[in-house]
């Protein structure tokens, strides 16, 4: 066992931690000493070493390089040797808490050596401390003191740092709120102590310490933060270790203000420098990622591109931009701030309608102070959603935008149907950043608008109707609506001959989190989305939801095509249940399946499957094969090998993963599309051939067939591929979610219907966004505001980021970036297998040319450029914000990838 805070070398910390989880016998030294694993342990202990000497500590490493796990491993090393341990960590918001608590599962099982009933439980592998997540200080406070009779184990605390902002609830405006917040915290912070015996807490971790950056900046939170962390004579922790990959985010006084919160004013000597502050208490390393028998820091693949948005050729948009500036004046008769205005038009416009005045923006605890950055609602804001919606009534589409137009041909692929072959999946993976909270649904549109115009083509096509033909026309004028789409098939029956049609279509895709919004969703999406019969024309069935259903349903035999093969890789089924229900025999297939494919692996229970009351074995005419004996040939080597690991083990990963491709294209991707075109034809073929009678088994083992020769190439494949791909690392890193959990649903999928979609201050939900755009299925372009700048991972599929509206400072800038360029990532995924020099990450700045929006974005890319490295290094000054009117040259600041770049870390770790 360790003694607290002994000073540690690396090969101490690698006797206990692992950071290589692909070789059980790494060591620290045996391998590539500039290897992640190593850095990070040399982390793990300097910052052991540096809290031992001074009880403070900043880990300051680039993003993506594994602060979280670095953090961790002090902790872990903590509780291994004080196995009470209570330790507390402060993140932004709820969702970085809930990443945290994954991270630690993660952690113990794949990276912690020994099962030590101390960090690591025996038997599970879980975590052994307890682990909450407490959004409030309040609550933070009563879980403490219920805990304080149990001090035998350790403990890991969650809270947000927000929740320093909510402590005042007097709604007195008059009222002096600091005061009143200073005095709230102080009360939880003595509470704290004397239910852990005066002591404190053994160490307290801020993850995106520059959060705190600004001691005299007048708000809540400062004061707060002040009475809750305490002084010299009263520490609510014994040590601190500071989290911040941008610790002068702003300025290098950044680095002593966030110092002081936890060592005091008087121990940072007079006039003592930012460089002398990190030299003595932090460590800052510069990311590589391991590609190719190479190394990469961030200035050999990142790429910066610069749009330019004009009028050119687009005289409606033109005209309605010179509308808008006449209506300025005469409606709103405010030229003092026609400036201002001419901002919010730049940036975009709203054109949704009157809906979109049903959202305001919110400030609960998921939001950190940062997201007052976002601008809700511009004072023209309701001059331009009555324009627009003028404009949409005569011409039946949006008003055109440059930068909207530029950016949704840039993130919404160009055709789907074929899918160019040179074209991966993941090209399709879009994260932009906007500063107008308009903006994030007036983008969420419009490439949902056109993504529904692909897929809308594709049914007609599948439906033998051209493009041209007037009934497509008026079906478009509808919005591509389920009403219009019943009108187009009006004389057309039910392609589905075996769907039972005794039973009401009951929902049973999941509610999305924003309800008010649903006139941003996917068009074509509604309509294989079931719901409940009523006299709405919005609610009918559809063809397109009595497919989708079909798949869905035991008793269809079509629901066999989404099942795994018997072995989890290419084997058919050769029976079925039968029963008697009312007077009518039924079929049940997918129950039948589940139950031969666990009778076929011992010890995997067969008791969660239950057949239908008196059900009888019947067989099949002939065996019967699923989609995944249609993949399985043509998958890589390394994908098949991946299958037939999990049938070997046990098979629970396997039948997880079923859920999950079985959510993710039914709900979540352009596959369902796919297998409806598929189908439709299908079927418009067997019913010219009208000598030809088949029964619905006969039937389904046809369309196999026809499937079969369309497979190669196709979306279905690609899908299937890159789930496979990235299914493991999903579920073990990014979302609360085991990988062996095999009666999951996925019901997260579920409501990921939308090819785009967004977050911003007004979404309740955030979670499911994540999983979605870390997997290959929707949203494939993620639209967001500040609240997803910092501290989260949307890194595994996507190497594009946007910033539609540009960051206030470089560090804002970098954050945004960093939540694509980490570890582990799609990025990272690219380097590793092609040749150096083949892989970017673009970043990509859309504006308007010839305006105040290109000075806006050239002013601050010039000035980005001559402070960014000195940011990296941590030696720049302060950040100049002005806007200079001078256009010419500034292009050639954008960052462009350099092959040789290599660079020394700034305040590496020493050891004596």
């Amino acid at each position: 066992m360790t003694k607290p805070w002994k000073k540690l070398r690396p090969q101490d910390v690698s006797e206990w931690v692992n950071f290589d989880a692909s070789d059980e016998a790494w060591q620290y030294g045996s391998g590539d000493p500039e290897s992640m694993p190593a850095i990070q342990t040399e982390g793990v202990a300097y910052l052991w070493n540096l809290l031992a000497a001074h009880r403070v500590a900043l880990l300051a490493d680039e993003v993506g390089m594994g602060k979280t796990f670095q953090a961790l491993g002090v902790a872990a090393l903590l509780w291994r040797s004080k196995p009470d341990a209570k330790v507390l960590v402060m993140a932004p918001n709820r969702d970085i808490c809930l990443h945290w608590q994954r991270e630690f599962s993660s952690f113990t099982k794949r990276h912690y050596r020994e099962a030590d009933d101390r960090v690591k439980a025996v038997g599970s592998g879980d975590p052994a401390p307890a682990i909450a997540i407490h959004t409030r200080l309040r609550d933070l406070v009563e879980a403490i003191e219920n805990q304080s009779d149990s001090t035998s184990s350790g403990s890991l605390y969650l809270t947000t740092i927000h929740s320093l902002s909510g402590l005042t609830e007097s709604t007195d405006e008059k009222s002096n709120k600091q005061a009143e917040a200073r005095k709230a915290a102080g009360d939880v912070h003595q509470q704290i102590l004397r239910a852990l015996d005066g002591e404190g807490f053994d160490l307290i971790v801020i993850d995106e310490a520059h959060y705190f950056r600004n001691p005299q900046g007048g708000s809540q939170r400062v004061a707060a933060a002040k009475a809750f962390f305490g002084d010299e004579n009263s520490r609510i922790a014994k040590r601190a270790l500071l989290l911040t990959a941008t610790p002068s985010h702003t300025h290098l006084d950044d680095i002593g203000n966030i110092l002081r919160y936890f060592i005091g004013s008087t121990a940072i000597a007079q006039n003592e420098s930012a460089e002398e502050l990190m030299r003595k208490y932090a460590l800052r390393r510069f990311r590589r990622m391991a590609g190719n028998g190479v190394s990469f820091t961030k200035h050999q693949y990142r790429r910066e591109l610069a749009t330019a948005c004009e009028f050119k050729d687009r005289p409606e948009a033109e005209m309605f931009f010179a509308l808008y500036q006449r209506n300025l004046i005469h409606e709103l008769g405010v030229l003092e701030e026609r400036r201002r205005l001419l901002y919010g038009f730049l940036e975009g416009l709203e054109s949704a309608g009157a809906e979109s005045e049903t959202s305001s923006a919110k400030s609960g605890d998921e939001e950190g102070d940062d997201a007052a950055k976002d601008f809700n609602q511009a004072a023209d804001s309701k001059l331009l959603r009555n324009m627009a919606k003028q404009y949409r009534d005569i011409f039946g589409m949006a008003p055109d935008h440059p930068k909207y137009g530029q950016l949704v041909t840039q993130c919404a692929p160009p055709s789907l149907f074929p899918m160019p072959a040179e074209r991966p999946l993941h090209e399709d993976k879009h994260l932009v950043f906007v500063r107008r909270i308009p903006s994030v649904r007036e983008l969420t549109g419009r490439i949902n608008e056109h993504y529904d115009g692909l897929l809308a083509l594709e049914i007609c096509a599948a439906l033998g109707i051209e493009a041209v033909d007037s009934r497509v026309k008026d079906w478009r004028l509808t919005n591509w609506s389920r009403e219009g789409f019943n009108k187009l098939l009006a004389a057309k029956p039910p392609s589905v001959a075996d769907m039972p049609q005794d039973d009401d279509e009951n929902t049973d895709a999941g509610e999305e989190a924003d309800v008010h919004d649903g006139y941003l969703r996917s068009k074509i999406a509604d309509l294989f989305v079931t719901k409940k019969a009523s006299n709405d024309p919005s609610s009918q069935p559809t063809d397109c939801s009595r497919f989708s259903l079909s798949l869905r349903r035991a008793i269809s035999i079509h629901a066999m095509f989404m099942e795994p093969a018997s072995d989890y890789m290419n084997a058919p089924y050769r029976w079925h249940f039968e029963y008697r229900q009312s007077d009518k025999l039924r079929a049940d297939y997918v129950k039948a399946a589940q139950v031969e494919r666990m009778s076929k692996h011992a010890g995997f229970s067969r008791v969660a499957v239950e057949p239908p009351a008196e059900a009888t074995r019947k067989d099949y005419d002939a065996p019967i094969e699923t989609m995944w004996s249609l993949v399985f040939p043509c998958l890589s080597e390394g994908q098949r090998a991946t299958l037939s690991r999990w049938a070997k083990e046990g098979p629970k990963i396997a039948e997880n993963f079923a859920n999950y491709i079985q959510a993710g294209f039914l709900f979540a991707s352009p596959v369902i599309v796919e297998l409806y075109g598929w189908h439709t034809r299908f079927e418009r073929l067997f019913e010219k051939n009208e000598s030809e009678i088949a029964n619905a088994q006969q039937r389904y083992r046809m369309f196999v067939a026809y499937a079969r020769k369309r497979i190669e190439g196709s979306l279905l494949l690609r899908y299937f591929g890159a789930a496979l791909d990235t299914f493991e690392q999903l579920c073990e890193k990014l979302i609360d979610h085991k990988v062996d959990d095999w009666q999951s649903g996925w019901r997260t999928l579920t409501t990921l219907t939308n090819p785009a979609w967004y977050a911003s201050g007004e979404s309740s939900s955030r979670q499911h966004l994540i999983l979605g755009f870390n997997s290959p299925f929707y949203p494939n372009t993620l639209v967001t505001t500040s609240v997803f700048q910092e501290g989260v991972n949307l890194h595994l599929q996507c190497r594009h980021v946007h910033h539609y509206g540009i960051a206030w400072t470089p560090g804002d800038n970098e954050q945004r970036v960093g939540r694509v360029d980490r570890l582990f990532g799609k990025v990272n995924g690219l380097l590793a297998r092609q040749p150096a020099g083949s892989v970017t990450l673009d970043i990509n700045y859309p504006y308007l040319k010839d305006s105040f929006d290109e000075d806006q974005l050239g002013s601050f890319i010039e000035r980005k450029h001559a402070v960014e490295e000195k940011m990296d290094r941590c030696t720049q000054g302060s950040f100049d914000k002005g806007i200079r009117m001078t256009r010419p040259g500034w292009q050639a600041f954008l960052r462009q990838p350099i092959a040789d770049f290599d660079a020394d870390d700034p305040y590496a770790a020493r050891f004596d």
